[in-house]
């Protein structure tokens, strides 16, 4: 099974102590459809940039959160 990904990078301030900081996720999807025929390249990037739309990190930093 052949999967697509696509790195996405989101800059975040916490809103307790005001420190910045970037975050990164993966997200994948398969190239081909269930009936195994491969999917067009535009269906795969709109699919990927609708997760990567979709995911909205936390506001608050590690050190912030564990207080």
């Amino acid at each position: 099974m052949d999967v697509a990904t696509r790195r996405v990078f989101r800059r975040v301030v916490c809103p307790r102590c005001g420190r910045r900081r970037t975050e990164m996720r993966v997200f994948g999807t398969d190239r081909c459809d269930e009936r195994g025929l491969p999917k067009p390249r535009r269906q795969v990037r709109e699919e990927l940039r609708r997760q990567a739309r979709a995911w909205h990190p936390d506001g608050e930093c590690d050190r912030c959160a564990r207080r």
